[in-house]
């Protein structure tokens, strides 16, 4: 059986693996680690100090999900793999071009928290009919701060369909937070449902309801939805 212990390092996650990694337990690292990205760390590691690696191509679950990371928010994945075979293999199955990869988990957290944070922002945001107009503000605060005018408008649109699905379907306190990556800027709503949001077209008739994600999906470079431990998070990229 496959266990995982999450710990933090400063702005980094540390999720350590213990036990067989075989393909039935891929989906559980799978989970794991999206879990983790939802709470948008600076980076994550990843310790395989005691984990059994029973099969070759298990070990590409960890090069899918930081090719994820990557496309998603510009999460860099370190790992610490103390045991030369399946570091070996990684360097083998070419993993190592997309993960950096240390003999013990000291040099990974050291690697990891040398890489330079992004500037980021993080607002709680009550679910109420102001919602939108809130996040819409915070948004024109952060891209002049950050000195991106030419992406307020889709900014404010963005957040405001992403925060509007939250009012009109989850309630309670969300978490709004925008960051600026290297190559786009970030917004992120993180509520306390597990429902995933579906895109859908406008009812042919009267024209009505969802719009909300088509418009996202128009204008933002990319967008997704990630299970977090206590909701999920629903992001949209825009290009710098």
């Amino acid at each position: 059986m496959l266990t995982c212990t999450s710990t933090t390092s400063g702005p980094v996650a540390v999720l350590a693996f213990a036990g067989r990694l075989d393909l039935d337990g891929v989906a559980s690292v799978r989970t794991a680690l999206h879990k983790a990205l939802a709470d948008q760390p600076a980076a994550i590691v990843v310790d395989l100090a005691d984990v059994d690696v029973d099969n070759d191509v298990t070990l590409t679950v960890f090069s899918a999900f930081a090719s994820f990371a990557g496309r998603w928010s510009g999460c860099p994945v370190v790992m610490s793999v103390p045991d030369q075979r399946p570091r070996a293999l990684l360097h083998r199955l070419g993993i190592t071009r997309t993960v950096s990869v240390h003999p013990n988990l000291p040099a990974a957290i050291a690697a990891a928290r040398a890489m330079p944070v992004p500037p980021s922002v993080r607002y709680a945001v009550v679910a109420a009919a102001d919602a939108p107009a809130i996040a819409r503000r915070r948004v024109v605060d952060a891209c002049r701060a950050w000195q991106l005018p030419h992406l307020v408008d889709d900014a404010e649109l963005i957040v405001t369909e992403l925060v509007a699905n939250v009012v009109r379907h989850v309630g309670g306190i969300m978490d709004l937070r925008l960051t600026l990556r290297e190559r786009y800027l970030q917004l992120a709503i993180r509520d306390g449902s597990t429902q995933r949001p579906v895109r859908r077209l406008p009812d042919p008739d009267t024209g009505e309801g969802g719009r909300g994600l088509v418009l996202v999906e128009a204008v933002a470079a990319s967008w997704g939805c990630a299970e977090a431990i206590d909701g999920k998070v629903v992001w949209a990229t825009l290009r710098r």
